[in-house]
């Protein structure tokens, strides 16, 4: 009972909170997506999927304190394989999170997808 005891705190200690997920629409052009609420999360994950032959694609992601004030987290990001992708950026805590997609062309599109959470540090 005191070993599983133990592992429960252990487990449940260490959990995350605070988890955000979305899959964007498909993007054509270059764009931002629309803004998701993930109030406290600091670890963000996006991953991405293109299709076609992109001459150009660069991304980062945004993040806000108050939905209309943004910040790029990430830097850009080259997104011109088409395969699957992430990036990671932790230790970010905002309220708002949005993809942007600075550079397109060649007939490709992105379609995003965000992951994050709060490791409940303050």
């Amino acid at each position: 009972k005191r070993i599983f005891l133990l592992f429960a705190v252990l487990v449940l200690g260490a959990a995350q909170t605070n988890p955000s997920r979305v899959t964007w629409a498909a993007i054509s052009t270059v764009a931002t997506t629309a803004q998701l609420a993930v109030p406290g999360n600091d670890v963000h994950t996006i991953s991405w999927v293109v299709t076609g032959s992109p001459v150009s694609c660069t991304m980062h992601l945004d993040g806000s304190l108050t939905g209309a004030s943004w910040a790029d987290l990430s830097g850009n990001q080259t997104c011109t394989s088409n395969t699957n992708a992430m990036f990671h950026v932790v230790d970010r805590g905002v309220s708002y999170v949005r993809a942007n997609v600075t550079a397109l062309s060649g007939g490709a599109t992105i379609t995003i997808s965000y992951l994050g959470h709060s490791t409940g540090a303050k």
